[in-house]
């Protein structure tokens, strides 16, 4: 078996794990679960060796790993597809893969001098492995940088599969998987349990855990709470041991509020990229105190659609137009949580307060007349946006590297919010948070439609979309399409995804 004995992290003053004991055995898929910032990703990159324990010692099958040595928890079996995709941006997905053994007889852990991977059997490799998984991987070629979140975390997978591993773990690996995808998904893992490998999934999605789990092990505050067999378990009793309390399930749908004038228009957009037509002659408008969503399979234009909203890619042809606001800053009127946080979102090197100030309107705030930046007043700022979004940090001068994704999460979210705009766009915008974290995003969001703001909410998770917005539109090959009432359904909803119009 994988067992972890008494294993303590710290960063800083927060202690991440404390003492904590866990196991998993052959044949087993183990769940791990508890709230944003409760240690699940700690753990996890203790056992695959990316981070070394301050106590404690990882064993497999009764032998010592290695800490801190990611390269020895491979040799030994141990793979890991992370959160955050660790992949090369500037490099293709089958270089990507190469790195990882495909297309080889075994994985390579080192590249020799002179060695070069046939890159065709790589990717005919990879696409019969990907049709097992029931998706499909890009077109040749294509490059990270240009892959969206959800293609980066399916070639994560198979890069991990590559090693055959005896473990494999994986962290919040179904967030950005389509209904159809996520069945498969789900089945993949039954397969490796056969296969008798240990599957370690940490997730927030209580369902899923109780679905395909064995055993379930709740941390709560760096300690483990408690350890359930997920047949004795039900979904409020997970919930409570979680977080303390029971969070309640989102309404079927929200009270609409009075619908003001457009803060959005967007007219026949076009968007190409590498020769091809990521966006379609695309047109929405979402008007004030609404809440407009777009829902569909990732890889189908949402990126770029949300990059052109953004102003960092040019459209080919059409219109955007974003309200002004009240001194006439145009684009300031838009805030926007992006769905790459580590990428798009945060400078992880930077403390937080410093991440608060990429907001151009935060940062006028704490700009003085000679063009001095008033420091003190940012960092209380910051203190007063950790506690009032309960963020678990340091402090303010905490480096955002040394938060949880979750927290990471939060943090971008708080910075949209404490902006003040007049439209809010949201990518993906609960990825990775935990059910009370998820909860209170939903509330914030509803409360500034509610308060006369303008939401486009883009997103996989389709109870998300179906309990707040006003309007739904499913996007497909970079085409929208409005969904009526009739359509408002998961069922409906995962064909339009898929292309059923």
């Amino acid at each position: 078996m994988l067992a972890a004995h008494h294993v303590t992290r710290r960063f800083g003053r927060v202690v991440a794990l404390d003492a904590v004991d866990f196991d998993a055995y052959p044949a087993e898929i183990h769940a791990l679960l508890g709230e944003n910032g409760a240690g699940k990703t700690t753990l996890m990159n203790i056992l695959a060796g990316r981070l070394r324990p301050d106590d404690g010692s990882v064993t497999l099958f009764g032998r010592a790993l290695r800490p801190g040595s990611p390269a020895a928890a491979l040799l030994a079996g141990v793979a890991a597809v992370h959160q955050s995709p660790a992949l090369f941006e500037r490099m293709t997905w089958e270089e990507n893969l190469a790195l990882g053994g495909f297309g080889s007889a075994g994985a390579r852990l080192s590249l020799k001098p002179g060695f070069r991977a046939d890159l065709a059997q790589v990717a005919a490799r990879a696409a019969g492995t990907a049709r097992e998984l029931g998706f499909a991987v890009p077109p040749s070629g294509a490059r990270i940088e240009r892959r969206s979140m959800g293609e980066r975390v399916r070639l994560e997978v198979l890069r991990a599969l590559s090693f055959e591993p005896r473990v494999l773990i994986l962290d919040e690996p179904t967030v950005l998987l389509a209904p159809a995808e996520l069945a498969a998904f789900l089945g993949m893992l039954r397969r490796l349990r056969t296969e008798g490998r240990i599957v370690i999934l940490i997730t927030h999605k209580l369902d899923e855990a109780l679905a395909v789990a064995d055993r379930i092990t709740v941390l709560r505050q760096g300690r483990v709470a408690a350890r359930r067999m997920a047949r004795e378990v039900g979904r409020d009793e997970l919930a409570r041991l979680m977080i303390g309390e029971l969070v309640p399930a989102p309404e079927s749908r929200r009270t609409p509020t009075a619908r003001g004038k457009a803060a959005l228009e967007i007219e026949d957009l076009v968007v190409e990229v590498d020769g091809r037509r990521a966006l379609d002659h695309l047109s929405l408008a979402v008007r004030s105190g609404e809440i407009a969503g777009i829902a569909g399979v990732d890889g189908n234009g949402q990126l770029e659609l949300i990059e052109a909203l953004a102003g960092v890619r040019r459209p080919a042809s059409g219109c955007i137009r974003i309200v002004a606001s009240a001194d006439g800053a145009g684009y300031e009127a838009m805030a926007l949580v992006p769905e790459n946080r580590d990428l798009d979102g945060l400078v992880l090197d930077m403390p937080l307060w410093e991440n608060l100030l990429l907001a151009r309107p935060l940062l006028l705030r704490f700009v003085g007349r000679m063009g001095w930046l008033r420091a003190r007043r940012a960092v209380a700022l910051c203190a007063e946006l950790l506690a009032r979004f309960q963020i678990r940090a340091a402090g303010p001068r905490a480096r955002a590297a040394e938060l949880s994704g979750g927290n990471r999460q939060r943090l971008c979210v708080a910075r949209a919010l404490a902006s003040a705009p007049q439209m809010l766009v949201a990518h993906n915008v609960t990825r990775g948070l935990d059910v009370a974290a998820a909860a209170e995003v939903r509330r914030l969001i509803t409360g500034f439609a509610a308060s006369g703001g303008a939401v486009l909410l883009v997103s996989n998770d389709l109870d998300e979309l179906l309990a707040l917005c006003d309007r739904l539109a499913v996007i497909s090959r970079g085409r929208l399409r409005p969904v009526d009432a009739a359509e408002r359904d998961p069922a409906r909803l995962g064909l339009l995804m898929a292309g059923a119009w």
